[in-house]
């Protein structure tokens, strides 16, 4: 950014903006289903129609491009260890790193479940609560009982709620089928 002092006014109307968006699509998702909505929004759709075919294969391309991501980071680090030199095991470490994933995820038979209780539990934690108590502990001026400090609580009881909730829910899931 330009002028840094306007950071702050940025991630606020960002935040409220992303909350009123997917607040308002679950709203009218559960208004157009009602119970009946199931945990993927995909199963929802009529499998009739080539509308809805399509639609899957393209919500198909988020969860492809999120991965590519999520692995560079680890490849770079690894081919900078491994194969700093050599060309061949260049190509051969971000492959390894998918196959590797992949087998892991079909290997283990409620690997849903897995990955359910990594988010609640770890997930929750890393971008909710660690971030909040970082912040007060670096910020002496936060210490002041005033309506940031009161939100920052808010933010961690809620945070809370949540690991502690999904943790649970998880945790019987992966119980109740093994």
């Amino acid at each position: 950014m330009r002028d840094k002092t306007k950071f702050l006014k940025v991630l606020v109307v960002c935040f409220v903006l992303s909350t009123i968006i997917f607040g308002s699509l679950g709203v009218v998702g559960y208004l157009m289903y009602g119970g009946n909505l199931m945990s993927q929004v995909t199963l929802n759709l009529p499998l009739q129609n080539i509308s809805t075919k399509f639609e899957i294969c393209m919500t198909l391309v988020i969860p492809i491009t999120k991965y590519a991501i999520i692995i560079s980071p680890i490849a770079t680090a690894l081919e900078d260890k491994f194969a700093r030199d050599n060309n061949g095991l260049r190509y051969l470490v971000p492959t390894g790193l998918v196959a590797c994933s992949a087998v892991i995820a079909r290997s283990v038979p409620f690997f849903g479940y897995v990955m359910a209780f990594i988010g609640a539990f770890l997930s929750v934690s890393a971008s909710i609560l660690f971030p909040c108590l970082c912040y007060l502990k670096i910020n002496q001026a936060s210490r002041k009982w005033g309506l940031e400090h009161v939100a920052i609580l808010v933010i961690l009881v809620v945070g809370i709620f949540v690991a502690v909730t999904g943790t649970f829910v998880s945790v019987r899931d992966i119980v109740l089928h093994i």
